[in-house]
């Protein structure tokens, strides 16, 4: 038996990428034969550690799912000298590269030094792409990569039957720069111009989320466009199950930060997954590590650019969404036995790190 001590940055009822997999990891690793999960240490409002269950004195997997813990991992590495160290990342937070107490001005040396801590007390990296992982080897990051595509909760996803009306295209995103809602909402506009039939459902919330609203009403779309506001898993699933074409036109966006910058950039796409999972055809921008996932017989990437030149691509989609078969290829089911795999090789031939 293999106990799991998990270092979780924020749990549900958040709807992040950090938060689902704490809680399908959390799910599954409880009372689990071979690797149980022991504790789960995560942050207060305040920012202090905040320990759940009981941490074993010796845990044998030590697993971070954010890089919340980056200032600490030397003493953390020191404390469990024998453990496995596990860090589950998308890679856009290793290129931010925030600290919290260490003073670095400079960009560039911040990202250094984030490499230098993985480097020295990371023993495997699990990550979401291979353009995840590139971005990471340019950065100087050395530690072992494990690939583990996915997460979604299948059983959430049963596709109804079409219902008569418009074509409904869905997209659950933040409202941030990258995700490109503005793009979108151009695109929309001229699908309507062109008689197109539909309605348009977006989830989320974020920081220009009062921005798109206010581009709705210059562009008159509001009776063709809902704000649905934060939604929880089950419920964004229930809507992508339900969209005839789910659409997020995600970029690559220079990020300024304190010091310089960052590319920001869709590590893979949760909500991605979800709509290639349920069967719903996605169409989504030439980007990040969409081309990775998004194949032909299940969606359409498009080069981000002119909103007419995009809303031609999607014209025939719209007159007749495809509907791909369902898929259980990102099932967190097989995610955490991609896990249970990398661990039981680690511990039939045991390293040290």
């Amino acid at each position: 038996m293999v106990t799991i001590l998990l270092y979780a940055d924020r749990l549900p009822p958040l709807v992040g990428g950090m938060e689902m997999h704490a809680r399908y990891l959390i799910e599954h690793f409880t009372g689990h034969p071979r690797f149980p999960l022991s504790a789960i240490v995560t942050k207060d409002r305040a920012g202090a550690d905040q320990i759940i269950g009981e941490t074993p004195e010796e845990p044998g997997i030590v697993f971070f799912n954010s890089g919340r813990w980056i200032e600490d991992l030397e003493v953390l590495r020191a404390r469990h000298p024998k453990a496995l160290f596990v860090y589950r990342t998308g890679g856009n937070e290793i290129l931010k590269a925030p600290l919290e107490r260490v003073t670095i001005p400079d960009h560039a040396a911040r990202q250094a030094w984030w490499a230098s801590r993985l480097n020295a007390s990371i023993d495997l990296l699990v990550t979401n792409s291979a353009y995840t992982e590139k971005r990471l080897l340019d950065l100087g990051v050395r530690t072992p990569f494990a690939r583990c595509v996915g997460g979604v909760n299948v059983a959430a996803l049963e596709r109804p039957p079409r219902a008569p009306g418009p074509v409904t295209i869905f997209c659950a995103a933040r409202f941030v720069p990258y995700k490109n809602h503005a793009l979108l909402l151009d695109v929309v506009h001229r699908l309507l111009e062109h008689g197109s039939d539909l309605r348009l459902r977006l989830a989320g919330d974020g920081p220009l989320l009062g921005a798109a609203k206010d581009q709705v009403r210059s562009l008159g779309i509001d009776p063709q466009v809902e704000f649905l506001g934060v939604l929880d898993n089950e419920a964004a699933c229930a809507e992508i199950a339900a969209a005839d074409l789910y659409v997020q036109l995600s970029g690559d966006v220079p990020t300024p930060v304190p010091g310089g910058q960052y590319l920001h950039s869709e590590g893979m796409g949760r909500s991605v997954l979800e709509a290639l999972s349920a069967g719903t055809f996605v169409i989504a921008g030439r980007s990040g590590a969409l081309p990775e996932v998004i194949t032909p017989e299940r969606g359409l990437l498009v080069d981000l650019g002119s909103p007419e030149t995009i809303a031609g691509q999607l014209e025939p989609l719209v007159a007749e969404p495809p509907r791909p078969g369902s898929t259980d290829i990102y099932a967190w089911d097989r995610v955490f036995t991609t896990y249970e795999q990398l661990w039981e090789g680690h511990f039939a031939t045991p390293r040290r790190h």
